[in-house]
């Protein structure tokens, strides 16, 4: 049997949110560090679901996961991911490795955490642009 975090990656590829969704507890909880508008604790799979799909929408499908590699001893579970994504409003694009750590119960994510290698980077460019008026000084 694959790991959850394996078919949540898988069915997040394919773009089939209902698989994803099976991935995850009804009580899932994903923790998303940093400071931007997409930070914070998203509580429950319709939250945590909103939280992939505002992200796809913000950067018009861009969003490309590469997994390389997935532990899982059946209570926690870690996948190495680097994502990169493009969005209409930034001059510059996002290469991220990530370190997916998630609690495991009865074969689903119950819990997560997500571990950037640059979360200034990452806070740049999910955040709100800066202004022009403010970005000159």
């Amino acid at each position: 049997m694959p790991s959850p975090l394996t078919t949540w990656y898988d069915a997040l590829a394919a773009g089939d949110l209902p698989r994803a969704a099976g991935a995850l507890t009804e009580d899932t909880v994903l923790h998303v560090p940093g400071r931007s508008t997409n930070t914070g604790t998203y509580t429950g799979r319709d939250a945590v679901l909103g939280f992939v799909g505002h992200a796809a929408e913000v950067t018009g499908g861009t969003l490309d996961l590469t997994v390389h590699r997935v532990l899982d001893d059946g209570e926690w579970g870690v996948a190495l991911c680097t994502y990169t994504a493009t969005r209409p409003d930034r001059e510059r694009p996002l290469e991220n490795n990530l370190a997916h750590v998630a609690r495991l119960r009865d074969g689903r994510i119950a819990e997560s955490w997500l571990h950037s290698r640059d979360q200034y980077a990452v806070d740049e460019f999910w955040g709100d642009p800066v202004p022009a008026s403010t970005a000159l000084g």
